[in-house]
């Protein structure tokens, strides 16, 4: 089933926004140069941009995703933890109360979007998307 074969209707639609922050999607975010080359290939931030302005035309609901804003005591109690929890210790990625937390200018959520609870893991695998 293609995407345009589906009748999307704002009663039973929403997008969800994941991660959209500083650290992620601006230059000079901590993790900006990870993804950078691809991000620019494919022109993610113009269709993130195109696809958030289309929901709200259409009057999806959208939820903002974010990811945990990470701070110092952060996973102390842990005995294992993943690579990627390390190097979020080690670079305080998406730290508390830094410009690298705060909502990319674009995506900045509107008085009627939901922020729902901060995610510690990646949940992007678990998202569902039309080829």
């Amino acid at each position: 089933m293609n995407a345009q074969d589906v009748p999307y209707t704002a009663e039973d639609t929403a997008l969800l926004l994941i991660d959209p922050y500083n650290d992620f999607l601006s230059e000079g975010g901590k993790l900006w140069s990870r993804v950078k080359e691809v991000a620019e290939e494919i022109k993610l931030l113009d269709h993130m941009r195109a696809v958030l302005s289309a929901a709200r035309e259409k009057g999806f609901r959208v939820f903002i995703v974010p990811h945990h804003q990470t701070e110092p005591g952060d996973y102390k109690t842990w005995d294992h933890l993943s690579p990627t929890q390390k190097r979020v210790v080690e670079g305080q990625t998406f730290a508390a109360g830094s410009w690298g937390a705060e909502w990319h200018p674009d995506f900045v959520p509107r008085e009627n979007e939901l922020v729902v609870r901060q995610h510690w893991a990646s949940v992007a695998s678990r998202t569902r998307t039309w080829t």
